[in-house]
């Protein structure tokens, strides 16, 4: 049966009901990304870990990810984004409960690793919803709105985890339980109340049947693809590398395990702040300069969580983390209003974007862990990520503002 087209009013109101439910799936990704991170140290002596092997624990979706975020974006294309979306939350709450029964390395590396095949569906999906049912400006504004979500989910795990978790439970294994209930009544939501675009747009059909590697060759001649899969691989080093670790890095600085995982989770929520003003402000005209600001800002108070100590360092993890976390939505604004993707090639170029990004999101915990191990701190990784960082200054100009158009 045919969907009846929407009125005007219908449809503003349900693209933003699929805005609220995208940001309980996103939520539900951070929530699950976020588990590990606050209570390395238990786990480690639990299940008789390296830290090297955590580095190996905590890029493990990411890894996953890099093969599976290509074809995955096709079949986001493909089925759309209520089915797509709806079998990614079902396997990011598999991956979740399988965590908490683990017993070694593998087990631990395994579960996580599935995450990997469900975390892609949600965040290409995230900018193909928003490509869909937003327009103009209001883009903007979605886009800074779901990506809180994920920043949330992961903000409520590091807050949780190390203190009422634990409590209540007896162990970090209770993660699966709490968490897991949560997650489940997403899917459940997700399925009662998402839907797809109420008619076919002939823009979005166009290119749906295009072979992945036609589409991949065609993309990959756009310059502004070119670059933001740079800019992806490098942010996406330092969020995830600084994402992992910053609460065992309070650690070395003399702060408990409660103490680290709740200074790290109220510092990741004042990311929102970020989420929600940067975006808006980078305009066709603005990108470049933006990204550019906050880069260099990014580099220095990276390399200020090596160099600092006491409230300076307290401050600078919560500056860090609201520079950084709009890296990522400003550059697929940039991909979504280019012109040769836009809405109808945005699920094969995220998926192209999010491939790129997780070369850095597997490098960056392994290289702190190794780097960790090898070093007996976390500071030589630190450093080398703000290094790493600055890198980026170069290819920032070569972004063409010029090719952005805001109706595709």
């Amino acid at each position: 049966m045919e969907p009846v087209p929407l009125t005007a009013h219908a449809r503003a109101d349900i693209r933003w009901l699929m805005l609220g439910l995208l940001w309980l799936a996103y939520a539900s990704f951070g929530l699950t990304a976020g588990t590990i991170p606050p209570l390395v140290e238990p786990i480690i002596h639990d299940l008789g870990m390296t830290y090297s092997q955590m580095g190996l624990v905590l890029g493990a979706w990411q890894l996953i990810y890099i093969v599976t975020a290509m074809p995955l974006g096709a079949m986001l294309d493909w089925l759309g984004v209520r089915r797509a979306l709806g079998i990614g939350i079902g396997i990011v709450w598999i991956s979740l409960i399988l965590r908490g029964l683990a017993v070694d390395f593998p087990s631990l590396f395994a579960s996580v690793a599935l995450f990997g095949l469900g975390a892609p569906i949600i965040s290409i999906g995230a900018p193909k919803v928003v490509a869909i049912w937003f327009t103009g400006k209001e883009r903007g504004l979605a886009a800074g709105i779901y990506t809180t979500a994920p920043i949330t989910g992961m903000a409520l795990a590091l807050a949780t985890g190390p203190n009422w978790i634990i409590e209540l439970t007896g162990s970090w294994r209770g993660t699966s339980l709490v968490y897991g209930a949560f997650i489940l009544l997403v899917f459940i939501l997700w399925w009662i109340f998402a839907r797809d675009q109420e008619e076919p747009n002939p823009q979005l059909s166009d290119n749906l049947h295009e072979k992945l590697p036609t589409a991949i060759k065609t993309l990959l001649q756009i310059r502004n693809m070119q670059i933001i899969l740079v800019v992806a691989i490098i942010t996406f080093l330092l969020n995830h590398g600084l994402n992992n670790w910053v609460p065992t890095l309070l650690l070395e600085s003399g702060y408990s395990m409660s103490n680290a995982g709740s200074l790290t989770a109220i510092a990741t929520a004042s990311g929102v702040f970020g989420l929600l003003f940067i975006p808006r402000l980078a305009i066709d005209g603005r990108r470049r300069l933006i990204l550019g600001a906050l880069i260099v800002v990014c580099c220095a108070t990276t390399a200020g969580l090596a160099i600092f100590s006491g409230p300076i360092l307290i401050s600078t993890v919560f500056l860090s983390v609201i520079v950084r976390v709009p890296l990522m939505p400003i550059s697929t604004l940039i991909l979504m209003e280019t012109r040769g993707i836009g809405a109808r090639r945005m699920g094969r170029a995220g998926g192209m974007f999010f491939a790129a990004a997780e070369i850095g999101g597997f490098g960056g915990p392994f290289l702190l862990g190794y780097m960790r191990d090898i070093s007996g701190s976390l500071t030589t990784g630190v450093i080398t990520l703000a290094i790493v960082t600055i890198i980026l200054l170069l290819f920032i100009p070569l972004i063409r503002e010029n090719e952005i158009e805001m109706k595709s």
